[in-house]
C-alpha cells in the first residue's frame, strides 16, 4: 500500500492516476456499448465502440511514455480519436438534450459529456509529445473509414434519427479538424 501511495506523491505518479481513470472509461464505454455490440457482427465491433477505443488507445500511449518507450505513430492516432470523439459525443449529447438530458438521464449524460470533455482535452497534450511523420496521414484515413462505417453502414451508436445528417455532416468535419489540430500542435512544440 505504501508504494501505491508513493506512486501518486511522486509527479511522474499523476500520469498512471490518469491512465487508471481512462481505463475504468474503457471499461465502462464497452460495457455502455455491450447491446450494440452484442446484436452486431463481431468484425464491425472495431468501428462501434468509438469513444472506448479512442480512450484505450490514449491509456496505451501514456502508458509507453511513462516508461519512456514513446511511440509517436500510436500517440497522435491516440490524440486525434481522442479529440474527434470527446468533441462529438459532447456535441451529441447537447444536439439532443432533449433525448439525452432528460430527468430519467440526466446524471448519466451530464456526467458522460464531462468525461467526454475531459478526454477531448487530453488529446491536446498528448499530440504535443509526437514528432509529426507524413506518414501518420493514415490517421486521417482510419477517421474516415469510420465515418463511412458510422454512416453508410449505420454502426453509429445508438442515438435519435432526426438531425442525422447534421450529425454526420459534423462528424466529417471532426475528422478534418481533429487531424489538423493535432498536426498543428505537434507541428509546433
Amino acid at each position: 500500500m505504501k508504494r501505491f501511495l508513493e506512486l501518486f506523491v511522486k509527479p511522474k505518479g499523476w500520469i498512471w492516476l490518469v491512465i487508471a481513470i481512462n481505463f475504468g472509461g474503457v471499461i465502462y464505454g464497452w460495457f455502455y456499448y455491450e447491446y450494440q455490440l452484442l446484436s452486431s457482427p463481431t468484425y464491425l465491433w472495431i468501428f462501434i465502440a468509438d469513444c472506448p477505443n479512442s480512450t484505450l488507445f490514449v491509456a496505451i500511449s501514456l502508458i509507453l511514455i511513462a516508461k519512456n518507450s514513446k511511440n509517436d505513430a500510436l500517440s497522435f492516432f491516440a490524440s486525434c480519436n481522442a479529440l474527434k470523439y470527446g468533441i462529438w459525443t459532447c456535441f451529441v449529447i447537447l444536439l439532443y438534450s432533449h433525448y439525452f438530458l432528460s430527468p430519467e438521464r440526466r446524471l448519466l449524460y451530464s456526467c458522460m459529456f464531462i468525461s467526454h470533455a475531459l478526454l477531448s482535452l487530453e488529446a491536446i497534450p498528448l499530440a504535443y509529445t509526437v514528432k509529426f511523420e507524413r506518414r501518420f496521414v493514415i490517421t486521417l484515413f482510419w477517421l474516415l473509414l469510420n465515418d463511412f462505417m458510422d454512416y453508410v453502414v449505420g454502426t453509429h451508436p445508438y442515438m435519435p434519427l432526426e438531425k442525422i445528417e447534421l450529425v454526420a455532416g459534423f462528424t466529417v468535419f471532426l475528422s478534418f479538424l481533429s487531424f489538423i489540430s493535432c498536426y498543428l500542435i505537434s507541428y509546433h512544440r
